[in-house]
């Protein structure tokens, strides 16, 4: 299954706030300067929506659709929507398998982290993208590579926590490395023209820091833990000790986070 409900895919009120902080002049930045006004735009996976009411400034007068399988996100996107004014911008429950839109309606589509999530199915899914564009459309992609992540003071603790954390998107069918995949997935859904980039979604400052921590032994605390526990990969004492030293790293005044991601651009 490509899209879940929330506690079937992890998502805790802490992940959705960090997905709420994501904005179109960070997690965007790299197809912005392909973007004009007038153009029609996807926004596939759009969670809470703050990345694709960046984009519609980009495009205005252009529209703007975001799908998401979420319909907490979904509302919590039209509400922002609704907040900012924003008028062309619309929000609605979708499979990236099935995109509920007809062949060549919009001029660009873009994704982020989504493809992670969908695995073996993310060409399945580049293909209903490639469908719904118009010739000369271009697809933006942007996946996370975690083997990459850079860790401010970095611990053992921290090791076996991404040790862990990997282990559970595989058993839940999701691929945290799949952004090195991107330029072939795209190639294989018929995107021949490509540009591939590199950025990191950067947690530097402290606020930042004791948040990302947070949201970390948050999900220790849920649906990653349990898992911990249910496939026996680790006791409670272990995750208790995670707990502890994650609480520390967030504290350190050396600690920062980055999570490494491809981008790439197919036409």
């Amino acid at each position: 299954m490509a899209f879940q409900n929330n506690r079937a895919q992890g998502v805790t009120p802490e992940l959705s706030r960090d997905y709420a902080a994501r904005t179109a002049d960070k997690q965007a930045a790299f197809v912005e300067p392909y973007l004009h006004p007038g153009m029609d735009l996807l926004d596939v996976g759009c969670g809470p929506g703050t990345i694709t009411l960046g984009l519609a400034q980009v495009v205005d007068p252009g529209r703007v659709n975001g799908i998401d399988h979420d319909e907490q996100h979904i509302e919590a996107a039209r509400a922002l929507a609704a907040e900012l004014g924003t008028l062309n911008a619309t929000f609605d429950i979708g499979n990236a398998l099935r995109l509920p839109f007809e062949e060549a309606v919009f001029d660009a589509a873009f994704e982020n982290d989504m493809f992670t999530h969908l695995a073996q199915d993310a060409v399945r899914a580049a293909r209903e993208v490639y469908r719904v564009l118009k010739p000369g459309g271009l697809f933006a992609a942007r996946d996370v590579y975690a083997r990459n992540v850079v860790w401010g003071h970095q611990s053992d603790t921290i090791r076996e926590f991404d040790r862990l954390f990997e282990q559970w998107h595989h058993s839940r069918g999701s691929d945290i490395n799949l952004g090195v995949r991107l330029p072939a997935i795209l190639r294989e859904a018929g995107f021949i023209d490509t540009v591939k980039s590199v950025s990191a979604d950067n947690k530097g400052n402290p606020e930042s820091v004791q948040a990302n921590a947070k949201m970390m032994i948050a999900l220790l605390e849920g649906p990653f833990g349990r898992a911990i526990l249910n496939n026996e990969w680790a006791e409670a004492a272990t995750i208790e000790r995670i707990k502890t030293g994650i609480h520390a790293w967030g504290e350190h005044p050396d600690a920062f986070f980055a999570n490494v991601h491809v981008e790439v651009i197919g036409w």
